[in-house]
């Protein structure tokens, strides 16, 4: 037998009941049911199971909690069965409301340790790339999911067959718009407002991946004072560029060359070649020519030669088996010189350089020697080649090893030939 039964405004209450009972109910507009710690709406006897059937548009069962205690609480009794449970086959399952700067509309919490527990988890069967099993959305500019975490926690954790974490931005002419966006404020070694780790040992997988479809950029980093891109590899390339780069600056390095395949055996071995390196920025110009029959040749320079240089500088060398003389004659003006020979019909070939003396070069002179000053005094670019320590290097980025030696470094090492 029910111990009691209420009707308020054609909903059914029933309390302390034995067996399981159907409630009707109307339109909560027409209902109103209080409830205290005292007066519990529904019982909480383990062995009373009931449904609340709406008949109209509102909501089939409000409950409102003006005090400390807890208005509705679910609780399951083993891994398959539910506290809370909702279902709808085209609306609403559960729906929850708040208007409270820190209050929830829903609060799940879990106390277990187990990764595989959720204090709020969603689960969806369907099979297609558009099934979601927890959706979040804000009608503003909030954020549609927010989560927080201890300080050495995380605070999303994602796994995909395919992504772990994919995100969309629909803005178009936003300046700093991303489709994942990760900020930190740490000086720490490797810290990171985005981080990237492929766990495979071998080629050619990557830990972060820029994309562009257009003419834009694929990969883009920015620093106000340290650097917008920095690599390290203590095995293989620091740095691998397939195809041309183009730098807008200086390129500052310790050594320099070419390597291609070698032309007679492009199979087996490369050629390597240094640069020629100067103290100016210099250019250098040459090629070869013959007098006329009373000794003269004029070499025409490019158009913007003396745009370009100043400060000339000749080198002349007779061709053949003849001991004639070559002198300049005239010295460059208007982008020509003129050399004159002590024998008709001469073969001569010519040097000229010149230094640099456009605006970019006038702005940015290469200065020969430059003081070590802040942090990189008494340190050294490679302090290994003087017996030093790697804290005695100018710049030690995170994973450098002082007992590892790039290979590529190692087979151009001295004698290697």
């Amino acid at each position: 037998m029910w111990a009691s039964i209420k009707k308020l405004g054609g909903v059914l209450i029933v309390a302390g009941a034995l067996v399981p009972a159907v409630l009707t109910a109307v339109p909560a507009a027409q209902a109103a049911i209080v409830c205290d710690a005292g007066h519990p709406c529904l019982p909480q006897d383990a062995s009373f199971l009931s449904t609340i059937v709406s008949a109209g548009a509102g909501p089939t069962f409000v409950c409102t909690n003006a005090g400390t205690s807890t208005c509705l609480s679910g609780q399951g009794s083993s891994g398959t069965t539910a506290g809370v449970m909702g279902y709808s086959t085209g609306g609403t399952g559960v729906y929850g409301l708040t208007n409270g700067s820190t209050a929830a509309g829903v609060l799940g919490r879990a106390t277990n340790n187990n990764q595989g527990t959720g204090a709020v988890w969603g689960d969806n069967n369907g099979t297609d790339g558009a099934a979601v099993g927890v959706r979040g959305s804000v009608a503003g500019s909030g954020d549609g999911g927010y989560f927080t975490t201890s300080a050495s926690g995380w605070g999303v954790e994602a796994r995909g067959g395919y992504y772990g974490v994919f995100g969309i931005a629909s803005s178009t002419d936003q300046p700093d718009a991303a489709g994942v966006s990760g900020t930190i404020t740490s000086a720490a070694a490797n810290a990171a407002g985005v981080r990237g780790y492929n766990a495979s040992a071998n080629c050619c997988g990557m830990g972060v991946a820029g994309f562009h479809s257009g003419q834009g950029i694929g990969v883009y980093g920015e620093a106000l004072n340290g650097f917008g891109v920095s690599g390290y590899s203590p095995n293989n390339w620091s740095g691998y560029f397939q195809g041309s780069v183009n730098v807008v600056g200086t390129l500052t390095k310790s050594a320099g060359a070419f390597r291609i395949d070698h032309p007679l055996d492009p199979a087996h071995k490369y050629l390597q070649h240094s640069f020629v390196e100067s103290p100016d920025m210099k250019n250098v110009y040459d090629g070869n020519v013959t007098t006329n029959g009373k000794g003269f040749a004029t070499v025409k320079l490019p158009a913007y030669f003396q745009a370009l240089n100043k400060d000339f500088r000749y080198q002349l060398t007779i061709i053949g088996r003849s001991f004639a003389q070559a002198i300049i004659w005239k010295r460059i003006a208007h982008n020509q010189f003129t050399i004159r020979t002590n024998q008709p019909s001469t073969a001569v070939s010519w040097q000229v350089t010149g230094l640099r003396h456009d605006a970019y070069a006038n702005a940015h002179r290469i200065r020969t020697v430059v003081a070590k000053e802040g942090s990189a005094a008494g340190k050294y670019v490679h302090p290994e080649l003087y017996g030093k320590p790697l804290t005695k290097s100018v710049v030690v980025l995170p994973g450098m090893d002082p007992k590892t030696r790039t290979k590529l470094d190692a087979a151009a090492a001295p004698g290697k030939r």
